[in-house]
């Protein structure tokens, strides 16, 4: 699987995940404290908007704004299929991939950039679901790419700039998607 069908595929998980939700839920605590499911929701939603906009030259979302979780109001359904219909057409603009983009980790190549936008989609939709007691499995055919994306995302050094939690010790039972979001800084209960 590609970068981009990855991409596609993360960002429409996080689309049903969000549209899953119900009202009630919104107000709930998360595995990523002190943020609510609204305020994780926001966030990964405007991640994604920050990353297309880097990647395009297009000032979508402030990166302050999307790291600070600033919640969106009232209903996310329409919220987080407007991202997705934006940002997965600008990833699949010609030449993002190879072009060089100015990023909070100095300028990169799509190729590289991309993997930040996969993990933040996937490990939130994670994220969100299990908040909520209904956490997602990733399909196998994602594993193998995934699993390169958080190798190269969830490092020592995105742990010493805080923006990624340290890999934790799963259960020994743990499946595939439980692993790699224990790479990726989750606990996962046994």
């Amino acid at each position: 699987m590609d970068d981009l069908t990855l991409l596609t595929r993360s960002v429409h998980e996080l689309e049903r995940v969000i549209a899953g939700l119900d009202g009630d839920e919104m107000d709930a605590g998360t595995n990523c404290p002190p943020w609510t499911v609204r305020r994780l929701a926001s966030h990964v939603l405007k991640n994604q908007l920050f990353w297309a906009g880097c990647v395009t030259g297009q000032d979508l979302m402030p990166q302050d704004e999307a790291m600070a979780a600033v919640p969106y109001p009232g209903d996310l359904v329409p919220i987080a299929a407007d991202v997705a219909a934006q940002v997965v057409p600008l990833w699949l603009t010609e030449g993002v991939m190879t072009a060089h983009h100015q990023t909070p980790f100095g300028e990169l190549p799509g190729a590289v950039v991309v993997n930040f936008a996969v993990i933040d989609a996937a490990a939130h939709a994670w994220d969100l679901s299990a908040s909520v007691g209904r956490a997602i499995e990733f399909p196998a055919e994602w594993i193998p790419r995934l699993t390169a994306v958080v190798q190269l995302t969830c490092t020592e050094h995105t742990v010493e700039l805080g923006l990624v939690k340290p890999p934790t010790r799963p259960p020994a039972d743990a499946t595939d998607t439980q692993r790699l979001m224990a790479a990726a800084g989750r606990t996962i209960p046994a």
